[in-house]
């Protein structure tokens, strides 16, 4: 793009009309220009910038400053950080209030967040000291700003108390909530991508934009083992980019073999879909495991999506990961949310309502706690959570053995589970099991599978606490319980949460219970 070098240079209250019109280089490495209705550079994030509204927070005199001033906030920021200060500026203005005027301070300090009343103050000392626009802030209203002392927040840290709608997961609600997923999944209830980030949730911890920057790239086969590369989110102070910080795990052989199958199938989709706009034999190991869909507007979501957005740099996924093609962190909490309202959704034994799985860092807060409880020591624990330091986990120390007290106390919550682990059916022989004559529902010469539908997952590890699972009286269930607490021991091994097992381990354990006393009544 072409433009005049007379163009570049700061505005003056001559030339600012010209310069407004004249397209900028945001700080994505896109171009916008000032005087367009939005700005949407980075095609990535969540919103585009509605900066119209914000401009009534100020006279008019003073609104053709403040536009240059938020274009040029843009090329030094994230869109996102704009989007949020002209928010908080529109609603200034709806409330009647002008950032400039020195008198209305503390009704801005009453009426936004601390964090919300940091970004004015952030932005008042930028246009002041931005030596490119003409006019802008006093120093003395900069100081008002910076020396009015913020009001108290009241902030309950949700490790701490224990939050049992934000907080960390009881054991009895980790189980549950495993075992529901895995039916669900099975049963075809949740599609491929909600199952695996679910998964991924529960296993590794980490926070949600992590897992949105995974591709299929990401799950890696080695002579060691199976491994998953997470790389860091961003963080203050850090220059690292997207993608460019990476540490790697251990991975469940199953949890792979199901991302591989979910590739085999989303790569023949992407042939159908989309056959030359790449070559998606090479482009699929940069294909985003969660992908954004379709356009990123309010609304804009369609019965039937494809199964990748159609921008016009496809074919640049042969060569590396483009940020443009992953979902947002907004549809992913829209999608949790509705899942939270499915049909037999686990229930918290703690406020007997559906369990929230849409609050903030749970699995994370979660997995912190259950790594104390494991008793690793604190440097372990920080780079298990992708921590740059120790001071963060410590919190964990403070809170696992009130939780640990906690599920002691429900203990008669988790002996109704252990009680309900089984839910399937003990067929005595293969002609009285639903299924039991069709070889693809032959579960090694253990069981017979009920399903209506062929499931994939580990079995018959992962069967035990299936409802459709139709275990046979004479098998040899005491082998699988070996193989069973096999697994969970490796798991520990690997310093991943090993209690995603137990709940097959209780099943399995019931049903050896269950099988004997069918025999014993039979032989009395």
């Amino acid at each position: 793009m072409d433009i005049a070098v007379d163009a570049l240079q700061a505005p003056t209250r001559y030339t600012l009309d010209a310069w407004l019109n004249t397209p900028r280089l945001a700080k994505c490495g896109r171009f916008f220009t000032p005087t367009e209705l939005s700005w949407w550079p980075d095609r990535t994030a969540e919103n585009s910038v509605n900066w119209q509204a914000a401009l009534a927070v100020v006279a008019p005199e003073w609104q053709r400053w403040l536009h240059a001033a938020l274009a040029y906030r843009m090329l030094d920021m994230a869109q996102g950080s704009v989007v949020s200060i002209c928010s908080v500026m529109s609603r200034a203005a709806q409330a009647g209030l002008n950032i400039l005027n020195e008198d209305h301070l503390i009704n801005l300090r009453e009426r936004f967040s601390n964090s919300e009343f940091a970004l004015l103050v952030s932005f008042i000392e930028f246009w002041q000291t931005c030596e490119s626009v003409e006019q802008g802030p006093s120093q003395s209203l900069n100081n008002a700003y910076k020396t009015l002392p913020r009001k108290k927040s009241v902030r309950k840290d949700a490790i701490l108390s224990l939050d049992p709608e934000q907080g960390p997961y009881t054991q009895v609600e980790q189980d549950a909530l495993h075992l529901w997923i895995h039916e669900q999944f099975c049963h075809g209830q949740l599609v491929p991508e909600q199952y695996l980030y679910l998964r991924l949730l529960m296993i590794y911890g980490q926070r949600g934009v992590q897992l949105r920057m995974m591709v299929f790239d990401d799950f890696i086969k080695t002579d060691q083992g199976h491994k998953i590369r997470i790389f860091w989110a961003k963080q203050r102070g850090d220059d690292e980019g997207w993608r460019k910080k990476v540490e790697t795990f251990s991975l469940d052989e199953d949890l792979y073999n199901t991302v591989q199958a979910y590739k085999a199938i989303l790569l023949a989709k992407l042939w159908q879909e989309y056959p030359d706009q790449a070559d998606w034999d090479k482009a699929i190991n940069h294909v985003p495991l969660f992908r954004r869909k379709v356009e990123n507007k309010r609304g804009g979501n369609t019965l039937n999506p494809p199964v990748l957005i159609d921008l016009p740099n496809q074919k640049a996924l042969e060569y590396a990961p483009q940020p443009e093609f992953h979902t947002s962190s907004r549809l992913v909490r829209s999608w949790l949310a509705g899942v939270e309202r499915m049909a037999g959704f686990p229930i918290s034994h703690r406020t007997h309502q559906p369990l929230k799985i849409s609050r903030g860092h749970r699995f994370r807060h979660t997995f912190g706690t259950d790594l104390s409880n494991a008793g690793l020591e604190e440097w372990a624990m920080a780079r298990a959570l992708m921590h740059k330091n120790s001071q963060t986990v410590r919190k964990y120390r403070a809170v696992s053995a009130e939780l640990m007290n906690l599920i002691d106390a429900k203990m008669s919550d988790h002996l109704a589970l252990v009680v309900s682990a089984f839910t399937g059916t003990i067929v005595r022989d293969q002609s009285s099991a639903k299924n039991g004559n069709q070889v693809d529902r032959q579960i090694e010469d253990l069981a017979i599978c009920g399903a209506d539908a062929v499931c994939h997952l580990d079995a018959p590890f992962t069967c035990y606490g299936c409802g459709k699972f139709q275990p046979l009286l004479e098998a040899d269930h005491t082998s699988v319980l070996e193989r069973l607490e096999r697994r969970r021991a490796q798991i520990i091994t690997d310093k991943t949460t090993a209690v995603l097992w137990d709940r097959a381990i209780l099943a399995c354990r019931k049903v050896i219970l269950d099988c004997q006393t069918l025999r014993q009544l039979a032989s009395s």
